[in-house]
């Protein structure tokens, strides 16, 4: 059996500051046409029930514990009123259409599971109806679009609309998910989003919602495809404890759910926990997994026969039947021989790639997606392994850099070169900085910061050290090397406001006047094309986009924000770069627009 360590603790992400609206020609523009088209709608509509929007935000503040919900910290605001009223803001789950089948009975003001999140929405400053009237269907299909490979502060604003806790946008109809990896001749979990149902009287019997189910007593609306899109991203980013930490208060007895949170459990070291879920009904139509849980409860006579059954009428694929038979029996044989057929295709599942590991074949995963790297930090890895994990996380955002500076500082390198070389150079410097060394600290940030760059760490080490540099009396050269830093991290604007504009050259003006939400060209320079579309956005007259306004009159402000990121996370378009950041300073995510101007000039990839 493998080793099996504690599970890893879920780190929420610390919200950031938004600053205040933009004044000028811009919001002006989208204030108006906002605020006049969303009142006008909004008096001709139906109010939305309201009575569970705070359930949901009781049920937010049980997860993240906080006392009493924040003020929102944002200039969009002036939605939240008028925005509540529009449909598509539903955080109950009404009642379906009447189907044969068994049927379940529950209240109706139960959470609807799209609606879960992490944190209250007004924690990072935006409504609680941000998706306002754009379908489910299309929302999950922007979240999938959007990029895993994207600057810092725009991944940081993508984790904000994955886990904050919204209003349930407004459901579709029946769509279909494909089955589980490991299998074949699995008929796919349907899912039949529901309407919303008129409330019923305060002195009636409590409004019931009806849920076909399947003949195995599966409930085919109770995994929304708004709900998977998310869970997937977070997958796809390497978000592994966040997207547990939202499916877990579920307690969703829904198939593909429970299958979800398999492959996140095989990843993270806790599927022993998982499959408890996975072997207790409704069954999750999966055998693969079924057999795989049965063997991890020890009952492996049982797993045994149902690896029979399932291999005699065609529920395993060939290979995966081969490989649970190594599995579950172990048959010695002739070193070289095959024993197995040759493994598909494309990167293998989580199951697939945890049994492959269970009987002596591990695949590294280093060349696997970057949710694979967790499991490098169950404790069965090395050093280096689990240093290299570390690094990829903490590049996705999915991991702390203080959890990075733990491991880099947990001992002596063990040689010279390569990655030994990053780990030595931000030993020295973080012991440089604990002494107060300024000669010392100048000299290793000098070394350690090209190390930085070669692995694209430079945001995370920006977080850890730029605050303690500025506090040093460094060489002129690491002073400069040390602005630029401080501009990465969240203190950007103070670390502007320490420039002396008499010493620092024309293009640290340009960047202490973008940091602080001034036009940068007024005061310095920089070269570039990237350089002349953020002085686009900065400046005077930034440009403004026609269907933006219109999407926004409409009251889709969560989609626009979604379209944003989109673009803004593929290649580096000068034109592109300066509409985005313009939208986002006329939303009012100031704090947003600014990192991603910065980041852009300062690091060096797009994306």
């Amino acid at each position: 059996m493998d080793p099996r360590p504690p599970k890893a603790e879920v780190t929420p992400l610390a919200p950031r500051h938004l600053p205040g609206p933009v004044s000028g020609h811009v919001l002006g523009i989208a204030t108006l046409a906002v605020a006049l088209s969303v009142a006008a709608w909004a008096q001709a509509q139906t109010a939305a029930p309201g009575q569970a929007q705070g359930q949901a935000q009781d049920l937010a503040q049980a997860q993240t514990g906080a006392a009493a919900p924040l003020n929102p910290l944002s200039a969009i605001d002036w939605l939240r009123d008028d925005l509540r009223r529009l449909p598509g803001a539903y955080p109950v789950t009404p009642p379906s259409g009447g189907s044969a089948g068994s049927i379940s009975v529950r209240a109706l003001d139960a959470l609807r599971p799209e609606a879960v999140g992490l944190f209250p929405a007004a924690r990072v400053g935006l409504p609680e109806t941000i998706w306002g009237p754009t379908p489910a269907s299309e929302l999950a299909d922007l979240i999938a679009a959007l990029p895993a490979d994207m600057l810092p502060a725009l991944r940081d604003m993508s984790y904000r609309l994955l886990l904050a806790e919204f209003a349930a946008p407004l459901p579709d109809a029946q769509t279909t998910r494909a089955p589980h990896p490991g299998n074949a001749g699995t008929a796919p979990v349907r899912l039949n989003a529901s309407q919303p149902a008129e409330a019923a009287p305060s002195d009636a019997e409590p409004a019931v919602e009806t849920v076909a189910e399947t003949p195995d007593g599966t409930a085919r609306n109770a995994a929304p495809d708004f709900l998977l899109a998310r869970i997937d991203k977070l997958v796809e980013f390497g978000a592994l404890d966040q997207a547990a930490a939202l499916l877990d208060p579920l307690g969703s007895d829904a198939p593909v759910l429970r299958l979800r949170r398999l492959d996140i459990g095989l990843l993270l070291g806790d599927e022993d926990r998982v499959c408890r879920t996975i072997l207790a009904p409704p069954p999750v139509g999966d055998a693969a997994a079924e057999i795989f849980c049965r063997a991890r409860a020890g009952d492996w006579q049982a797993a045994a026969e149902l690896h029979e059954a399932a291999r005699a009428d065609g529920r395993l694929a060939p290979y995966m039947a081969d490989l649970l038979d190594k599995f579950l029996h172990d048959d010695p044989t002739l070193p070289g021989a095959a024993t197995i057929l040759p493994p598909p295709p494309g990167t293998p599942d989580p199951l697939t790639w945890r049994v492959l590991e269970a009987v002596g074949d591990a695949q590294p995963s280093l060349g696997m997606p970057v949710a694979y790297a967790h499991a490098d930090l169950r404790g069965t890895q090395g050093w280096r392994a689990q240093i290299e994990a570390a690094e990829r996380l903490t590049r996705a955002g999915a991991m702390a850099p203080n959890r990075l500076l733990g491991l880099y500082t947990e001992r002596s390198a063990a040689a010279s070169g390569g990655i030994w070389e990053r780990v030595r150079e931000v030993q020295r410097l973080d012991a440089a900085l604990r002494d107060g060394d300024g000669a010392a600290a100048s000299e290793a940030l000098l070394a350690a910061w090209p190390l930085v760059q070669a692995g694209e760490l430079e945001v995370a080490m920006a977080t850890l050290f730029a605050q303690p540099l500025q506090q040093l009396d460094l060489t002129p050269q690491a002073a400069r090397l040390a602005f630029r830093a401080g501009l990465l991290s969240e203190n950007y604007e103070t670390v502007a406001l320490g420039l002396d504009p008499e010493r620092a050259t024309a293009e640290e003006r340009f960047l202490a006047a973008i940091a602080r939400g001034m036009d940068p060209a007024e005061t310095g320079r920089m070269p570039g094309q990237l350089a002349a579309a953020v002085a686009l956005a900065f400046g005077p007259e930034p440009p403004v986009s026609e269907d933006m306004a219109d999407r926004l009159a409409e009251g889709r402000l969560g989609e626009v924000i979604l379209r944003i990121l989109a673009d803004l996370g593929g290649p580096g378009d000068p034109r592109v770069l300066a509409n985005g950041l313009a939208a986002l300073r006329a939303l009012g995510l100031e704090d947003i627009a600014r990192r991603t101007a910065l980041e852009s000039l300062l690091l060096e990839r797009n994306g």
